[in-house]
C-alpha cells in the first residue's frame, strides 16, 4: 500500500465526516482496507475512543468507502457490512465501465439521462423485425413508462405497450425522457448484451 495514496483518501474521508457530523467522530486508522477500486473506513465517536464504553458508541453507521478514480464517497448504514457494501460497489463500477464503452462520460452514481434509441434500420440484412422484437422484449422486462402520463386511477396506463414500442422503433427514434425506469444501468447493460450494435445514445439532463 502506498502511504501517500492512503493518506490522501484518509483526508477525504475525514473531511466528509467533519462536514456530516462535526468534530465528534474518529476513524479507526488501524483498520483501513484497500481494494483495487476503493478505500474502506470505519469510524466511531471520539468519546468511545477515549472511554471504550458501550454507551458512548454511535449506532446506525456502516462502512465508508472512497472510490479511488473519482474520489466519490459512498456511505452505508449499519444494515450493510463491509463485504456486502464492497460487492455492491464493484457491481456498480463494472456496469459503469461497460456502459462507458458506448457513452464515455456515464456516471452511474449521480448522472441523470434521457435515453434515445434510434430508428431501427438494417439495410444489409433486412432484419429490422427481429432486432425490434429483441429490444422490445428488453424494454418490456424493465417496465418502461411515459414520465408525464401517470394516472393514479389507471396505474398501468403510463407504461409503454409492446405495440407502442414496436411502432415507434419502426418509424422514428424512441426518446425516453427523464425517469423512465427503475434502474437505467440495468436496462443499458441488458440492451448492450442483447445487441452490441444497436444505435442508441444518452442525453444528460442538466
Amino acid at each position: 500500500m502506498q502511504e501517500n495514496s492512503k493518506d490522501e483518501y484518509l483526508k477525504i474521508a475525514k473531511e466528509y465526516l467533519l462536514k456530516e457530523f462535526g468534530d465528534i467522530v474518529q476513524i479507526f486508522e488501524d483498520d483501513i482496507r484497500e481494494t483495487d477500486d476503493t478505500f474502506c473506513f470505519h469510524y466511531q465517536s471520539k468519546k468511545f475512543f477515549e472511554t471504550l464504553k458501550f454507551e458512548h458508541q454511535f449506532v446506525g453507521q456502516g462502512p465508508l468507502f472512497v472510490l479511488k478514480r473519482s474520489k466519490k464517497i459512498i456511505s452505508y448504514g449499519s444494515a450493510t457490512g463491509e463485504k456486502s457494501g464492497l460487492i455492491r460497489i464493484i457491481n456498480q463500477l463494472n456496469k459503469e465501465r461497460l456502459i462507458r464503452v458506448y457513452y464515455k462520460d456515464y456516471d452511474i452514481w449521480d448522472g441523470k439521462y434521457d435515453l434515445i434509441i434510434n430508428k431501427v434500420e438494417d439495410e444489409a440484412c433486412g432484419l429490422e423485425d427481429i432486432i425490434i422484437e429483441n429490444i422490445v422484449n428488453v424494454l418490456l422486462k424493465h417496465k418502461i413508462w411515459k414520465a408525464n402520463q401517470y394516472d393514479s386511477d389507471h396505474p398501468n396506463a403510463h407504461y409503454y405497450t409492446e405495440e407502442e414500442l414496436k411502432e415507434t422503433l419502426l418509424k422514428s427514434p424512441l426518446i425516453l425522457k427523464r425517469n423512465f425506469c427503475e434502474n437505467l444501468e440495468d436496462l443499458l447493460v441488458d440492451i448492450i448484451n442483447k445487441d452490441i450494435y444497436l444505435d442508441w445514445t444518452l442525453s444528460e439532463i442538466k
